[in-house]
């Protein structure tokens, strides 16, 4: 008798799912609620470091008072290279994903 294995997302040692469409639909919502959940703690993660960059390079007393009009244009300039330092990084890594997919295909004869 030959048993077949499943792994834990369902899928058998001969390629076939053992899940009902309905169940890989599920498990497909999962991996994007999942997805989304990271690229938001991404987000918050950049914010955050912006932020705590920005104040130390921009606020020299911290007080109860507003921020003057030095410390508010130097937050604005700080926050403005920061995205563009983003958008510089950004366009790398898209840039050498492609890249990497082309170099995968021309390898693989899927030219």
């Amino acid at each position: 008798m030959n048993a077949e294995t499943y792994d834990s997302f369902g899928q058998s040692s001969s390629g076939t799912s053992s899940l009902h469409p309905s169940d890989a639909i599920k498990m497909q919502d999962l991996v994007s609620a999942i997805e989304t959940s990271i690229q938001i703690e991404s987000q918050m993660n950049i914010i955050k470091s912006m932020n705590q960059k920005c104040f130390e390079r921009c606020i020299y007393k911290p007080s109860s008072s507003s921020l003057g009009n030095g410390e508010r244009q130097c937050i604005a300039k700080c926050m403005d290279r920061f995205q563009d330092g983003l958008k510089v990084v950004n366009q790398t890594i898209m840039q050498r994903s492609k890249a990497e997919a082309e170099s995968m295909h021309h390898s693989a004869g899927l030219q």
